[in-house]
C-alpha cells in the first residue's frame, strides 16, 4: 500500500475525458498544414476521413515559391506529410495513415528584410 490517507490519494486522481471533436481535429490539421505548406488558412483544404480506424488527410495547397529554399516541389510534399502525421500524433493522440497532398496553384512568398 502507497502512503497517505484516502483523501489525499483521491486528491490526485484527475477524473474526466478529453474529447476532440471532428470539427477540432479538422482545424488542427488545417492549422499544421499552413505552418508546413507556409501558405496563409484561406489557401488550404482539409478534408477528416476513416482510413480502419485511423485518419486520412486529404490536403489541397498552393505551391508556396520562395527564393531562398532550394527544395523540390516533391520535398515540399513529403515534408508536409510527414509533419501532419508527427504533429496530429503528438498534440491529439491521432493516428494518421494517410495524407493526400494536393497542389492546386502557386504562391509566391517573398521573404522581407528587417531594417
Amino acid at each position: 500500500m502507497t502512503g497517505g490517507t484516502e483523501g489525499e490519494r483521491s486528491a490526485e486522481v484527475v477524473v474526466g475525458a478529453t474529447i476532440f471533436t471532428a470539427r477540432a481535429l479538422q482545424q488542427l490539421a488545417l492549422g499544421i498544414a499552413r505552418d508546413a505548406a507556409r501558405v496563409s488558412t484561406r489557401d488550404v483544404r482539409v478534408q477528416l476521413s476513416d482510413d480502419g480506424g485511423a485518419l486520412r488527410i486529404d490536403v489541397t495547397v498552393p505551391v508556396a515559391m520562395a527564393s531562398s529554399r532550394g527544395t523540390t516541389v516533391i520535398e515540399t510534399g513529403d515534408a508536409l506529410r510527414s509533419e501532419l502525421i508527427d504533429r496530429m500524433r503528438r498534440l491529439a493522440d491521432r493516428e494518421v495513415r494517410t495524407v493526400n497532398v494536393r497542389y492546386s496553384g502557386v504562391r509566391r512568398n517573398t521573404e522581407k528584410r528587417v531594417r
